[in-house]
């Protein structure tokens, strides 16, 4: 399973979030991952949807995603925040 970070309120008009035009994908390999035929998470914060990657032409990179089923990731153990000494 793959994880891809992405901002929900970025999409386009079919609904689709756009992911290719966002700073922190530069280095993102998207046709290797869309190859690899492996279930795809997009994440923002704790939220997540699966969807799958689709290159189109004029807008590059988007992810296609399921919104009915959007649920929250739970992290066990919760993090601890430590001050710096």
């Amino acid at each position: 399973m793959i994880t891809i970070q992405a901002d929900f309120n970025h999409l386009d008009g079919a609904g689709r979030l756009l992911l290719s035009d966002l700073a922190i994908h530069d280095g993102t390999p998207f046709e290797m991952i869309a190859a690899s035929g492996k279930p795809v998470l997009f994440v923002q914060g704790e939220d997540i949807v699966f969807g799958r990657l689709v290159n189109d032409p004029s807008r590059g990179w988007c992810a296609e995603v399921d919104w009915d089923p959007q649920d929250i990731i739970e992290v066990y153990p919760r993090p601890v925040l430590v001050r710096a000494s």
